[in-house]
């Protein structure tokens, strides 16, 4: 998972907002539910640590997956990422990415892609490397 660092509350993904608490975005989010992570999901980026607080079902252009909504140590929703069921999807959502956002910014290293999109207050990232088993997509706050 990739994080886009700390979020203001004007960005939003799918009518929550950056900054939210857990149990704002559950009541946002029809198909939510909480979650308990176990130590082994805490996410740390930029000396700071991200919980996985609220999952849910989630497709995106019709490949369907689980979004994980992270939380900061004071419980304020930083990013939320997504991940396909089936990794062999990756070159699809990818597409899917591109015919919705555009080309965007493209990176990477070997087999392994990134891609950066810029929509509004809201960052899209996705790392597409299905041959080491990652297709990572995020979404956070912009600046």
């Amino acid at each position: 998972m990739l994080a886009l660092g700390a979020a203001p509350a004007q960005a939003e993904w799918e009518g929550t907002a950056w900054g939210m608490s857990p149990q704002e975005t559950l009541a946002v989010l029809d198909t939510a539910r909480s979650h308990k992570p176990a130590q082994s999901e805490t996410f740390e980026y930029d000396g700071a640590s991200y919980m996985p607080m609220v999952k849910m079902p989630y497709t995106v252009d019709g490949i369907t997956g689980e979004a994980a909504l992270l939380f900061d140590g004071s419980d304020s929703l930083q990013f939320v990422t997504f991940s396909p069921e089936d990794i062999g999807q990756c070159d699809a959502l990818t597409e899917a990415l591109k015919a919705q956002y555009g080309t965007g910014d493209e990176s990477g290293f070997g087999a392994t892609a990134i891609y950066n999109w810029a929509d509004g207050d809201t960052i899209i990232r996705l790392t597409n490397s299905p041959s080491i088993g990652i297709c990572a997509l995020s979404y956070g706050a912009a600046g």
